[in-house]
C-alpha cells in the first residue's frame, strides 16, 4: 500500500492532498490510534486550538500566559485557546482565551513549513489562564513542566489528544495512549531513508508490531509526556507521521522539547506584548 507523509493537523477544509480519497487528510476530527479515554482532569495542561469553534490542533500550557504547540498549527490570524476541555462538545467550566492576530504567536525562525524539523511555536495569551482553578465549577487547568534534564526522553511516555482513531470515527472525548518513546537514532533506522527526521525529533514506536499505535490527524501540537518523580514533563510535541494512520507501521514523529529549551526561554523573554 502506498504510504503518504503528512502533517497531522490543519483546519478542516483548509488543506487537501492531491491523492486518492483514502489518503486525503481530514485534519480536525477523531482520537488517538489505539488509545483509551482519559480521565477527566488528568491532563490539565492540554488545550484545544479552535477556529470557528472547531478543534484543529492541540497545545500545552507552560505558564499562565504561554502555550507551546507545533509551528504548522499556527495558520490562522485569529483563533481560540480552550483549557480545561474534556469533551469537545461540552465547554462547561472551561477557560477560553482569544488570539486576535499573528502578533500573539511566535514560529521558530528555522521552521521551513510543511513536514520537517523545528516544528515548534509559542502562543502568547493577553488574558492569562487562571491556573489550578476549581472555583465556580471550573475544570482543572495547570501548566506542565518543561524537561528538567534529569530524565531521558526515551522509554515510557504518554500521548494525549483528540486525534483520529483506528476506526476513523470521531469521539468527542480526550484520549491517551501509553507508548514507547525512542530517540532520533533509533527513529531514523525505522523510517524510510528520505524521511525528514532530524536530531531535534523524538518518536513513538513499537518495533515489530503489525499495527500503528500513536498520533494521527487532529493530534498535532499536542503533548507527549513523561511522568517522573519530579512531576509531569513535556518531552514532545506532535509533529508529523505517515497516513493512513491506521495502517502505517512507521513511527510518529515529535518535536523534541528539550532541544528547544534555550529557544523557548529566549522567545518568551524577548516577546513584546
Amino acid at each position: 500500500m502506498k504510504v503518504v507523509i503528512v502533517l497531522f493537523a490543519l483546519a478542516a477544509g483548509a488543506y487537501s492532498l492531491n491523492l486518492p480519497p483514502q489518503f486525503k487528510a481530514a485534519f480536525s476530527q477523531g482520537d488517538i490510534i489505539d488509545g483509551e479515554e482519559a480521565q477527566r482532569g488528568e491532563a490539565p495542561f492540554i488545550v484545544s486550538l479552535q477556529y470557528l469553534s472547531s478543534h484543529f490542533c492541540a497545545g500545552s500550557i507552560i505558564n499562565e500566559r504561554w502555550v507551546l504547540t507545533a509551528a504548522h498549527c499556527l495558520i490562522y490570524n485569529s483563533f481560540s485557546v480552550v483549557a480545561g476541555l474534556h469533551v469537545r462538545s461540552d465547554k462547561t467550566g472551561v477557560q477560553t482565551r482569544k488570539v486576535s492576530s499573528k502578533a500573539q504567536y511566535i514560529i521558530h525562525e528555522k521552521y521551513g513549513g510543511g513536514v520537517g524539523p523545528n516544528d515548534i511555536g509559542l502562543i502568547y495569551l493577553s488574558e492569562a489562564f487562571d491556573l489550578n482553578s476549581l472555583k465556580a465549577g471550573g475544570a482543572p487547568v495547570s501548566a506542565i513542566n518543561l524537561p528538567s534534564g534529569k530524565y531521558s526522553a526515551a522509554g515510557d511516555g504518554t500521548l494525549y489528544g483528540w486525534g483520529k482513531n483506528r476506526a476513523g470515527s470521531s469521539p468527542q472525548t480526550l484520549h491517551k495512549l501509553e507508548t514507547r518513546v525512542i530517540d532520533y537514532a533509533e527513529c531514523k533506522k525505522e523510517l524510510p531513508s528520505n524521511a525528514p527526521v532530524d536530531p531535534v525529533n523524538v518518536c513513538t514506536h513499537y518495533k515489530g508490531t503489525n499495527k500503528f499505535e500513536g498520533a494521527c490527524n487532529g493530534d498535532s501540537g499536542g503533548p507527549l509526556v513523561k511522568f517522573t518523580a519530579s512531576g509531569v514533563e513535556l518531552i514532545g510535541i506532535v509533529s508529523w507521521g505517515y497516513t493512513p494512520c491506521h495502517t502505517s507501521t512507521y513511527p510518529s514523529v515529535y518535536t523534541y522539547t528539550a532541544a528547544f529549551d534555550s529557544w523557548i526561554k529566549n522567545a518568551m523573554a524577548n516577546f513584546k506584548a
